[in-house]
């Protein structure tokens, strides 16, 4: 599966579960774009910050916990952390302790 068809899947899916057009996939791309510059200029730690803040501007708490709900939550987070260490926003260590997190 390409970039853009995960991207797509993985809107489509939280567009769906939330009600309402919260991401696309063309904000996902650009987030991975900017998030492999902050990691780069900044850091893990720098990373981390960056991603909250996105998440922030985006979804409210009560719909990240709505997403966490999905059926398909573990899945789709699994194979998005996968695509990000393939991408090397982050190492495949820091992937794989991610993946025991959501799991």
């Amino acid at each position: 599966m390409g970039n853009q068809a995960l991207y797509r899947e993985i809107a489509q899916t939280v567009n769906q579960t939330l009600g309402r057009q919260a991401i696309t996939a063309t904000l996902i791309k650009q987030t991975i774009a900017e998030a492999k510059k902050v990691r780069q200029i900044r850091g893990s730690w720098g990373l981390i910050r960056f991603l909250e803040n996105r998440a922030e501007r985006l979804l409210s708490p009560h719909e990240v916990e709505k997403l966490k709900q999905h059926p398909r939550w573990k899945e789709l987070t699994t194979r998005m952390l996968e695509h990000l260490a393939a991408q090397r926003v982050i190492t495949p260590t820091e992937a794989l302790m991610l993946k025991r997190m959501v799991s």
